[in-house]
C-alpha cells in the first residue's frame, strides 16, 4: 500500500510546477469530473499493480503513459465514425509507444502486460457499470411495483369513500323529507 501511495503521490508530483506557497489552491473540479478522476486513480493503481512498478519506473512510466493515452483519446475524437480507421490508429500508437515503454520496463512481456492491464480494468470497469445500472434498474422496477401497489390501494380508499359518501348523502336526504303524520294514517284506516 506505501508503494502504491508513493507511486501516486511521484505520478501527481510530475504534473506541472508546485503552486507557489502565496497563491489560492485550485478550485474543486466541476461535477462529473470528480469521479473521472477516481476512475483514473483507479486505472493508475490497477497498472501499477499489474505491472509491479518500482517507484523509480513509475516516474518514468506514467509520463509516457499519459502522452500514449491522449494519442489514443485524439485518436477516438477523430475517428468516432470510422471504427476500422480507428483500430488502425491504435495499433499505429501501441507499436509507436512499445519502444518506449520497453526502455522503462525492460521486457517485451512488461509491455505487453501494459495493453492487456488496460483491457481488463476497461472490462472490470464496464462489468461494475453494467452492475450498478443493473441495481438501479431493479430498484425502479421495485419501486413502480410498489407505487402500482399504493395507487391500488389508493382507488380501494376513495372508492370506500365515494360509497360512504354517497349513504351519508341518502340519509341526508331521508332526514330531510317530511315525517309521515302517523296519527292520519291511522285515523284512515
Amino acid at each position: 500500500m506505501k508503494k502504491l501511495l508513493v507511486i501516486a503521490i511521484c505520478w501527481l508530483g510530475l504534473m506541472p510546477a508546485m503552486a507557489q506557497e502565496n497563491q489560492l489552491p485550485p478550485p474543486p473540479p466541476p461535477p462529473g469530473r470528480e469521479n473521472k478522476m477516481n476512475v483514473e486513480a483507479l486505472k493508475v493503481a490497477f497498472i501499477t499493480r499489474q505491472l509491479n512498478l518500482s517507484v523509480e519506473e513509475a516516474q518514468k512510466f506514467w509520463p509516457v503513459h499519459n502522452a500514449y493515452s491522449n494519442e489514443l483519446k485524439n485518436a477516438r475524437k477523430d475517428n468516432m465514425n470510422d471504427e476500422l480507421l480507428f483500430e488502425e490508429k491504435v495499433l499505429g500508437i501501441r507499436k509507436k509507444y512499445s519502444n518506449d515503454f520497453k526502455k522503462i520496463l525492460n521486457s517485451e512481456e512488461r509491455v505487453n502486460l501494459v495493453f492487456k492491464s488496460e483491457k481488463g480494468f476497461n472490462h472490470l470497469l464496464s462489468r461494475e457499470l453494467m452492475g450498478r445500472r443493473m441495481q438501479i434498474d431493479a430498484g425502479r422496477k421495485m419501486m413502480d411495483e410498489r407505487r402500482k401497489i399504493l395507487d391500488g390501494k389508493k382507488m380501494e380508499i376513495d372508492q370506500k369513500r365515494s360509497k360512504i359518501l354517497e349513504q351519508k348523502k341518502s340519509h341526508q336526504d331521508v332526514d330531510q323529507l317530511e315525517p309521515l303524520d302517523n296519527s292520519n294514517t291511522a285515523n284512515n284506516l
